[in-house]
């Protein structure tokens, strides 16, 4: 029997963050749920463009775009960790509503 442990994928409809709402840009259904599904993603630990992508079954092309136009709002930030470069959460942005409410 495999472990998948790490091979989970992201849901499709995860909650709506409102970091997920970009000032800069045009904000579609679509990107708001892609970038809250990387929001999901990021909660759990800094990954890699190719990990998102792989854990959203989304190309590596898409994931970047949204991780460029949210690194430019300072939601998400890129770093160096040994050979990778990894994404994470910054804590600056708008607070999710379960946060807010909790």
């Amino acid at each position: 029997m495999e472990d998948n442990s790490h091979s989970r994928n992201i849901p499709r409809s995860p909650p709506i963050y409102p970091r997920a709402y970009l000032r800069r840009i045009k904000n579609v259904k679509r990107g708001v749920s892609t970038r809250s599904r990387i929001i999901d993603a990021l909660k759990q630990k800094p990954l890699t463009i190719n990990e998102l992508a792989e854990l959203m079954e989304m190309s590596p092309s898409t994931i970047r775009r949204h991780l460029r136009n949210m690194s430019r709002e300072g939601i998400v930030l890129k770093f160096k960790s040994e050979k990778k470069r990894l994404w994470k959460l910054t804590g600056i942005g708008q607070t999710a509503l379960e946060e807010v409410i909790a």
